[in-house]
């Protein structure tokens, strides 16, 4: 049997207010974060936009139209942003899209500031000890930079992350109420947002399970309802989902991006993408080994919260399993970091308990030096995600949102073809023509192609058979991006299917045409010159020229 914990001294309750206090200081926190990254761009969100532009616009949810391949793994958020499309039209898409990223992460920690609020009562019997621990649990969360830049960034990030933890949330007050909550509607949302979900929904359900095995014998039948009504809704939700896609994307059962992704991605290690994007806002390594051993000694008083330590775990060692990611930001770790939060914090909560019996202010104090201490310690990282997004988004400016206005005022027809890699922003604004992903994204021949995402195996032909009007290859060679890139440099290309395509016979025949720079001619239009393009579209990337080259099919008479 438990101890109940000795009550507080009443001399060190907290002000009234306090609670309040609590959860609108790391909401603040969260929004001052939020708007150092408020002008960040991420290309790969317009490509759901686009299906989202095309569902609403009749055309159904495809990236081009009579090409039925599901090139997106976010349905919920292309089905929200298609209803902003038909409502407010292509200006609404984006800001709407951040708007909600926004939205879902302060309400993330609102949800893990109550979570844990509620699960330290179990742990400590003291309001002013949970109400320190429901801060340290959303401030920490909220002052590492990856989870605000996460929220700016157009894609469905902290949507995840709102139905996770509201789904264990809900779960957890099912367990304290004995009556079903609605957790079921929670996961359902969060599998129809990532289909990584699913598993996670499983490891819940199990831990669920599992904890109520270790409670009173008479509960378990309602567990056992309550169970089997969550996995009812999230499974007729998945079987739903499977339906209209095997309907809608040509018998296919799971998206075109599994392929795609299906082996990895060529960048940081699994295991140092986890200590920097899970670990390292909890004080890394030390700080989570910490919590894990108060969490284990307080494992009978926080039986309820089994499913909340399954989840946070799971959720943190998901890159593991499913390779690391390009995006800055710790894009797969983020929405589960509100509930390793709770995690955390709790078992940090419960090894100050002997001192915090005795004195209410303890927690309040340690809660107030470890967030001062985490966001001291993750400034550094702050600034340089602040100057990479200051420098990219300019670049996207320069580079693929002019490249898009150019193809939209001509330079292409209506229904002619332009093959790139980055297809986002050029396929969201140029939705009159086709687009062809060489990274195989949209495309299911190079997706099922031998390779992990940006090193398909495959032969540049295919693309070439296309006929596409126009190619865009990105070039690139080490300088400093505030400075005119040189024309005399020798420029690499930036992934192996553009370098293939580049030397092809074919695409020197008929893409690259050669010429001498007309008098007074721009820096642009020399170097387009010297490789054949047609134009320059520069991107600002860190230390690198990151460069568009625009190269056009050349008539018979020319070439």
């Amino acid at each position: 049997m438990t101890t109940p914990p000795e009550p507080a001294d009443p001399r060190d309750r907290p002000p009234a207010g306090l609670p309040l206090l609590g959860l609108l200081a790391p909401l603040g926190l969260y929004l001052a974060q939020v708007a150092l990254y408020l002008r960040h761009v991420n290309d790969d969100a317009f490509i759901t936009f686009r299906y989202s532009r095309f569902l609403a616009s009749g055309l159904g949810p495809y990236f081009n139209v009579g090409e039925h391949v599901e090139g997106y793994t976010n349905f919920l958020q292309m089905v929200l942003m298609a209803l902003v499309f038909a409502l407010g039209g292509e200006a609404a898409v984006p800001a709407a899209a951040k708007l909600l990223g926004i939205f879902c992460g302060a309400g993330a920690l609102a949800l893990a500031w109550q979570l844990t609020r509620e699960l330290a009562r179990d742990v400590s019997g003291s309001g002013a000890q949970a109400n320190a621990a429901a801060f340290a649990a959303a401030a920490l969360v909220a002052v590492f930079p990856g989870y605000a830049l996460n929220s700016t960034s157009g894609l469905e990030t902290t949507l995840l992350g709102f139905s996770v933890t509201l789904g264990v949330l809900l779960g957890a007050r099912a367990a304290r109420d004995a009556r079903w909550r609605g957790a079921g509607f929670a996961w359902g949302a969060a599998v129809l947002t990532r289909p990584e979900a699913l598993l996670v929904f499983a490891v819940f359900w199990v831990a669920t399970a599992l904890g109520a095995l270790a409670g009173p014998p008479g509960d378990r039948g309602r567990v056992r309802r309550r169970l089997a009504l969550d996995a009812g809704i999230v499974v007729a939700v998945v079987l739903g989902h499977v339906a209209f896609r095997y309907l809608a994307y040509d018998g296919e059962l799971l998206p075109n991006t599994y392929y795609a992704k299906a082996e990895g991605f060529r960048g940081l290690a699994p295991w140092r993408y986890v200590l920097g994007g899970a670990l390292a806002p909890f004080l890394g390594p030390a700080g989570v080994l910490l919590g894990l051993l108060g969490w284990w000694a307080a494992r009978r008083e926080l039986r309820r919260g089994l499913p909340l330590a399954a989840v946070a775990l799971t959720g943190a060692a998901l890159p593991l399993l499913m390779g690391s990611d390009w995006m800055p930001g710790w894009r797969f770790s983020v929405p589960y970091l509100p509930l390793l939060g709770c995690l955390v914090t709790l078992g940090w909560f419960r090894l100050l308990r002997p001192v915090s019996r005795r004195r209410a202010r303890a927690g309040v104090l340690v809660a107030v030096v470890v967030v001062g201490g985490s966001a001291v310690w993750h400034h550094a990282e702050r600034r340089e995600l602040r100057q990479l997004i200051e420098l990219r988004a300019g670049g996207y400016a320069t580079g693929h949102a002019a490249l898009a206005s150019w193809v939209r005022d001509g330079a292409l027809a209506p229904g002619e073809t332009v093959a790139l890699m980055d297809i986002g922003i050029v396929g969201y604004y140029c939705p009159r023509q086709r687009i062809l992903d060489i990274t195989g994204l949209t495309d299911r021949h190079i997706a099922k192609s031998p390779g992990p995402l940006l090193y398909k195996e495959y032969d540049p032909a295919y693309v070439l058979d296309r006929r596409p009007e126009l190619i865009v290859l990105v070039i690139s060679t080490h300088g400093d991006p505030d400075r005119l890139p040189p024309v005399d440099a020798e420029y690499g290309t930036w992934i192996p299917i553009e370098r293939l395509l580049y030397h092809h016979p074919e695409f020197e025949q008929h893409y690259r045409a050669v010429r001498e720079a007309p008098p007074g001619a721009t820096w642009d239009q020399r170097l387009a010159a010297r490789l054949g393009a047609e134009r320059i579209f520069p991107h600002a990337f860190p230390g690198q020229y990151y460069l568009l080259a625009v190269f056009r099919r050349q008539p018979p008479v020319l070439r």
